[in-house]
């Protein structure tokens, strides 16, 4: 999987502006999975986040308005969790741990 997800990191980076804004979300899982990872390592651990506070990480991070969409895609990918009437959003603990084999070494 180590190649795969190389050859997909490649990929991923015609996703990007030079400033490092995300200008497309991928229709690949494994692309959608990077993506959210780099979006994903902005928040801190043990911090509880407002929706507010959320979608403006999530603008500073993508160069297109879907802004929605990625928080819900942070949230299904078990990238955050959040309160069920979405008043308060926090990093899941074993996000990384469930994604180690995207992550650099």
């Amino acid at each position: 999987m180590e190649k795969e997800v190389t050859d997909y990191r490649t990929k991923l980076k015609r996703y990007y502006t030079e400033d490092g804004k995300l200008i497309q979300y991928p229709q690949k899982r494994p692309m959608r999975i990077l993506a959210l990872i780099r979006i994903a390592e902005q928040f801190h651990a043990g911090t509880q986040y407002t929706e507010k506070e959320v979608n403006e990480l999530i603008k500073s991070s993508i160069a297109f308005n879907d802004v929605e969409m990625i928080r819900w895609e942070l949230y299904e990918y078990r990238f955050l969790g959040r309160q069920r009437d979405g008043s308060s959003y926090w990093v899941e603990e074993k996000w990384r741990e469930n994604y180690s084999s995207y992550m650099d070494e």
